[in-house]
């Protein structure tokens, strides 16, 4: 039985604390789209909270960078794709040397994690991987979901709670755990989100079947830090 203090809360909140670990989700599609490119192995992998600064502040440094992205601005760059992780799986090569990734909520939320002694990207692409590393944490654990607050992208909670629930529980049983991500998935299906992405993007049916296809990698990437505000590597 899980006795870590542990927390869920947005990235937009005050965070109860600033100890430990925290976790980052954004199902749809930031958090996939980086386990995807992660376990292609490229020799750096990188994110950032916003391409507009990049391009005001750093444009020189991504010119041989391969960017995945939905954000609209414009930016100087070897290859540009979206931010999918069909594209993801389908672009990524360990022959080039920086991959970055980008996004609306996903990558912002892990920069305002940047407070925390660790931050970790949580999928259910690696959920149980996840769990196995958590279940051994002391420290104080904090989810946080990357979604905006009262928005209809629900599978970031979804995913954090069962997350929660299974460290709450029996943890170190594989039946449970993996229950928790199909009882998590389902929801995700229910609510209609696949669905709307599936029927909104191009890649959408490939990007959520991807998303939702429980313990498909066995590793979880973590965020490291520096003083720059605009790069992260993703280790």
């Amino acid at each position: 039985m899980k006795i870590t203090p542990l927390s869920i809360c947005g990235w937009q909140e005050k965070f109860p604390h600033e100890e430990g670990v925290a976790v980052v989700f954004d199902i749809f599609r930031c958090s996939t789209t980086i386990q995807c490119l992660y376990n292609a192995k490229p020799k750096y992998l990188w994110i950032s909270p916003s391409l507009k600064k990049i391009q005001e502040n750093s444009v020189d440094k991504v010119k041989n960078f391969r960017i995945f992205s939905e954000l609209s601005q414009a930016i100087e760059c070897a290859e540009r794709f979206d931010n999918s992780p069909a594209l993801a799986l389908k672009n990524s090569s360990p022959t080039i040397d920086n991959h970055l990734v980008a996004t609306t909520t996903g990558t912002p939320a892990m920069f305002a994690a940047k407070v925390f002694e660790e931050v970790y990207v949580g999928s259910l692409v690696a959920f149980s991987a996840l769990i196995e590393k958590l279940s051994q944490e002391k420290r104080p654990i904090t989810l946080i979901p990357a979604a905006f607050p009262h928005s209809n992208h629900v599978e970031d909670g979804i995913v954090a709670q069962a997350v929660a629930t299974a460290l709450e529980g029996y943890s170190d049983h594989k039946s449970f755990v993996h229950g928790c991500a199909a009882q998590a998935k389902e929801k995700i299906l229910v609510s209609g989100r696949a669905k709307f992405l599936s029927e909104k993007l191009a890649t959408g049916k490939e990007d959520t079947e991807i998303a939702l296809d429980i313990d498909r990698f066995t590793s979880i990437p973590q965020i490291s830090f520096t003083d720059d505000p605009l790069f992260a590597r993703v280790l």
